[in-house]
Parts: C-alpha cells; structure tokens; sequence
C-alpha cells in the first residue's frame, strides 16, 4: 500500500520536471527500498511554476536518493538525498513562446485553484463530520510519524542564468549557488533524534544552510562548449558547474575558467534555521507561542556594483514587459497589422481597460454583466459537479481566463452551496416519500406528482435566485476558519496567546555600492542585530536592538554610533500594532545612542551622480516608479479624505516614546 504511495508521489512530481523517467524501473526500485535515480536531464518547463519569461537551456541532475526502510517504517527516518542540481537558463525571446508560456501559466493557475478547493471543501467536511485527527488512528500516526520525521538533504545546488538580449550590448550572467541544505527532526537539546509521540502535530525540526551566495557577472557572454549541451557527460557537468559552490582551495591558482571573476551579489552565508510548533494538547500556556522559528545568520556582505544596478533595471524592465503581454496575450489578434487594424485597435483598447480595471470593472455595465457571468459560471460549474451531458466545459475555461483566482474560487465554493442545496431538498423529499409509505404513493395526488418531477428537475439548476437554505450553506462554506482550535478557550485567553514567534538574529552585516570606476560610493555596516516579533489574535510586538551601526565613503566616517556603560546598544526599538488594553491603534518607542555624523559634500554628490545615471539608463523604470508614487499619493489622499470623519468619530491615537542623543 505504502508502495503505491511512494511510486505515485514520484512519478507525479519528477516526471513535470525531468526526461527518460522509466515507470518499470520505478517500481522496482521503490519495493527494494531504495530509490536511486542518476545523471537526470531537466525539461525546459523546469522553471514555469516561477512564473518569469525564462526556460532552461540545459539540465542536470546527479542523484537523487530515496531510502524508505519497510522493515521499520515507523521507527526510522524516511531520507531523501539529491545531490549536484545544476540549471542553465536564458530568456524567452519567440512571441510564440510567450503564447505557449501563457497557456502554461494559466494551467498552473487553475491547479493552484483546484488545489485550494480541494483543501477547503476537505477541512470543512472534517469539521462537519467531527472526525477525530489522523493522528488517532494507527494508520494516521504511523503517516504522520513518517513525514514528521523525514529526512531531507540538498546539496551543491547551482542555477545560472544567461541573459544577451535584456541589456543590449552588455550581456551579463547571474547565478545562484548552494552547498548544501538540510533538515532533520530535533529534540529540545537541538539533537537530531526520531520522534514517535505526534510528530505531525507538534514538530521540532532543524535546517542547516551552508554557503548559499548569489553572483552577477557584466559584460559577460554565455558559456561556450564544443558540443551540445544536451551530449555533455556527468563528469563535464560537474566540471563546468561545480567549481564555486563549496570552499575554494588554499591555491587560488587552481579556480577554473568557469568560475574565474566571479562577482558576488550576496556573498556565501551560513545559517541555521530552528522551527518548533507544539501539540494542540499543549496550547494551554498563553506565554508558550504555538509556533516559534529562529533564524540565525553569521555574516551577511551584499555588494552592488553600477553596471550590475543597470543590468537588474533593464532586467526588471523585460520581466514587467512579460507580465502585462501574459495578462492581455489572450486578446491579442492573430492577424498581422495590415489585414486587421480595426482588430488591433480594438485590441489596444482592450488592454489598455484591463491595465486601468479600477476604472473600467466598477462601472455599472460591468457590474451587472459580472453579475450575469457569475450566474453563468455557477451554473455551468455546479452541472459539472453533477456530471451533467450538456455541461460546456470550454465555456467554463472561457470564463475563468479573465478572472483573477480568489474570484474563481469563490465562484466554485457558491456552485458547491448550490449543489449541496439542491442534495438537501433531494434527500428530504425522498425522506418524505418514505414516511408515506406506498399505499400513499398509490393514492398521490397529480399535484403532488408533478412537485416530485419539479424537484428532479431542479437537479438540472437553473438559473434562479438563491434560496435562505442556500445562502446558509454559502455561510458556512466562506466563514470557516483554519484555526478553530483557538475557540475552545476564552475571550481574553485568545487576545493574549503568542501565535506566531519569529527571531532573527545577524552577528554582522555590511553593504556596499561601487560606482562605475569602481570607486566605493558608501558602505553601510552593523553588529549584532536581535529581531523578535510576536503575531498575537490581532495584535503584532515588534523588537529591534542593534548594537554597532556605521556608514561610510571614501573620504571618511558619515555616521558612526557611539556606546557607552549605560547604553549597550546602538538602538533599542519596539513596535506594537494595536496594543491590547490601551486607547492607542500603534506604539513606539526607541532608544539611540549618541551617534557622530558628517556631511561630506563630494561623497554626496558622488551619490546623486549615481542616481542620475541610474535614471537616463532606465526611464522607463524612472517614469514606472514615478507614476506608481504618485497613483499611490493619491489613493492615500482620497482614503483619508474618506475616512477623516470616521477616525474623528472612532478617535484614533498612537504613541511615541523616543530617548535619542546626536553629536555633529
């Protein structure tokens, strides 16, 4: 049983993803307990689920190993080892290929929809049927122990992306690049061990980063070879790929000629990662968040170069270029220009209304034909529920090609309301039916005949006004909610009770911006940053305390703090968002240290030197960013023009303590 399971799992997952994937190989392996693939070639979807105008030129991947142990399944860790991933990609640049890209696009759109109906509309049914958790059950434990305790290690992890045609004239290469990453189960100590008392429900897991970096080469072609890149063999691909992702050798001389001159973005970090969530039995402490995730990180060093800040704005510019053409490419006519022009300005017009939908959706037109559209939908969707023949399907995908995904999803749920009223009314005239009994079918009225044909009928849901039984279902449909767990305890209970913790803790930092002599413009450090943030019921607390800050430029210091015995820290800082038991929406307060600061004039014009070149290499972003600003001005305008009266009347406060000294 377990078997079918594993061999369903990757056969489902691994084959949207990877070639030559045998079936009968498969099976084979997964009975022996050891599923052991090799030298793997990457599909050129590899890449759609992110969403972005690339594809993967090339694709390899070393091993991937899973090891399941059926003699103790339930008394060992499940493992699951890939090593060497390797990905090479470039941009799309064939408008066929945007079509065919949009289409994917949309498929994995509705994926993702039916994946969220399916979780929804299965929690609810749990939720009406009381069912005690899987984890009662033998079976139930037994999965949960399995997957709470699995084994995940990924290792020397290298992405690579060729970009010729973003930046005309100055191509350049980015590229991300893993050592190794790995989870395990952990007991308090922050021991790996094996947890057999509700591992699913109350989870302790451990996540080790090793040497994670990001790179971005200018001016810099495409890696050239003598063969195809599909030929090469897996000593080649480790060769070209693998030089870089783990700790260079003491011999700098040895580096080869695929990773010579490499600039890093984000130089390589380590970290840890710990995520603790505990049992629902335990959820009685209100000081005891139920889950708590601390990130600790040793050293950060991010470096941006000018030529690199021009090639990440050009690139931006092609990704936001793709997203509007995959937004409108469904409207896009198919005829050239001169056989169409009444099409394609027809279709600029078009597109032009869907860029601007606040506009153009709220008009009472459009109000009352997505009204119709929803009855429609409904309609055609709550048919396919019932397996009716004269249900359109292509209209259905029609429809669900201009609507955003929260409205489809909602749409679906009111068509599974519809049908569950509809099975109500069924079931209850057959119960009615029952109770008479046959000699009252016998003697039955024509009348009453006909409200038996009329209720068969309604099974064919027409289209009609929602009934109060069917709103009820809707009701119940669209209020349930995830964490119903918190209702067993008391109002004041649930306002206190810590959610979510997360910790973030940075030993030291610095970033840096080179200008295009590659001349430090600024450079911006700090120590030993402490960031705590608690999610209670509906207020957020927020902690920041900073122990060292410093910027500085070529010339000289521009702002350095200044510690002293009653002042540890740099900056001491908290946040509340809707405090609970005060009349304030927000407090703040913050504690500065002196801090010594220095006007540079030639540093400072440096910077806006930089900034104007940034500007005429991409006013297209310029002119983006400026128009983005300024719709948001004034939609913040217009909301507190709107809401003046009302937070008069509601008397909105908040507060602010501040405790700072500066030196200049």
């Amino acid at each position: 049983m377990f078997e079918a399971h594993v061999l369903h799992l990757l056969r489902r997952y691994l084959g949207e993803y990877v070639h030559g994937l045998s079936v009968e190989a498969l099976r084979i392996s997964v009975w022996k307990g050891d599923v052991v693939l090799k030298d793997l070639k990457l599909k050129a979807e590899a890449l759609n689920s992110l969403k972005l105008p690339v594809t993967v030129k090339a694709g390899f991947i070393g091993t991937i190993t899973l090891k399941v142990p059926w003699k103790s399944l339930g008394k060992e860790p499940v493992i699951v080892l890939i090593d060497r991933v390797f990905i090479l990609a470039y941009p799309l640049t064939d408008g066929r290929t945007l079509k065919e890209d949009g289409e994917k696009l949309f498929e994995a759109k509705l994926q993702q929809i039916e994946e969220t109906e399916s979780a929804t509309l299965e929690a609810i049914s749990k939720s009406k049927l009381g069912s005690p958790p899987p984890g009662n059950s033998w079976l139930g434990s037994l999965i949960a122990t399995i997957i709470g305790n699995l084994k995940i290690s990924i290792s020397n992890v290298h992405i690579r992306y060729e970009d010729s045609v973003s930046n005309p004239g100055h191509p350049f290469c980015s590229g991300v690049t893993l050592a190794k990453l790995a989870a395990v189960t952990m007991d308090e100590q922050g021991n790996e061990t094996f947890d057999t008392s509700g591992a699913l429900d109350k989870l302790r897991k451990s996540l080790q980063l090793e040497r994670l970096a990001m790179y971005h080469d200018s001016d810099s072609v495409p890696w050239k070879i003598d063969k195809g890149w599909e030929d090469l063999t897996p000593e080649e691909w480790v060769q070209i790929f693998e030089d870089g992702i783990n700790e260079p050798a003491d011999d700098r001389g040895m580096v080869s000629k695929w990773a010579v001159n490499r600039k890093y973005l984000v130089s390589p970090i380590n970290g840890a990662l710990k995520y603790h969530r505990i049992g629902n039995q335990e959820k009685n402490d209100p000081e005891v968040p139920f889950e708590k995730a601390s990130l600790v990180l040793s050293d950060v060093s991010l470096t941006i170069t000018e030529a690199q800040y021009h090639d990440w704005i050009k690139l931006l510019e092609v990704v936001s270029r793709y997203k509007t053409y995959v937004e409108v490419s469904h409207l896009r006519p198919v005829v050239p220009v001169s056989e169409g022009p009444y099409l394609w300005w027809r279709y600029a017009a078009q597109a032009g209304l869907q860029q601007k939908k606040m506009c153009y959706r709220f008009s009472w037109d459009r109000i009352r034909s997505l009204c119709q559209l929803r009855r429609r939908y409904i309609q055609l969707y709550a048919g396919s529920l019932q397996h009716l023949s004269n249900v359109n399907n292509a209209e259905i995908r029609e429809i669900e090609k201009d609507l955003d995904s929260k409205v489809i999803l909602l749409w679906r749920l009111l068509a599974h309301a519809k049908v569950e009223s509809v099975k109500s009314k069924e079931a209850a005239e057959q119960r009615s039916f029952q109770k008479k009994g046959w000699f009252s079918f016998m003697w039955r009225t024509p009348a009453e005949g006909s409200t038996i044909v009329d209720a068969a009928e309604g099974s064919q849901l027409p289209e009609e006004r929602l009934t109060k039984e069917e709103w009820q279902a809707i009701n119940k449909l669209l209020s349930y909610q995830p964490d119903e767990a918190l209702t067993s305890h008391s109002g004041k209970d649930v306002q206190n009770m810590i959610r979510f913790l997360v910790t973030v803790s940075i030993g030291q930092a610095a970033a840096r911006i080179i200008d295009i002599n590659q001349t430090e413009i600024v450079c911006c450090r700090f120590e030993q940053l402490q960031v705590s943030t608690k999610f209670k019921h509906r207020s957020t607390y927020c902690d920041v305390s900073l122990k060292f800050y410093g910027l500085s430029a070529p010339e000289g210091s521009l702002a350095q703090s200044v510690s002293s015995e009653k002042k540890v820290n740099a900056l001491a800082a908290s946040f509340v968002y809707n405090p609970v038991g005060e009349n304030v929406d927000w407090r703040l307060s913050a504690t500065i240290s002196p801090c010594h600061v220095t006007v540079l004039m030639e540093s400072f014009h440096r910077f806006l030197e930089f900034v104007k070149r940034s500007n005429a290499v991409s006013p297209t972003v310029t002119l983006e960013t400026a128009t983005a600003l300024q719709m948001k001005i004034e939609q913040v305008t217009r909301r507190a023009q709107e809401q003046f009266q009302m937070v008069l009347e509601e008397q909105s406060r908040w507060t602010v303590l501040t405790e700072e000294e500066f030196e200049h």
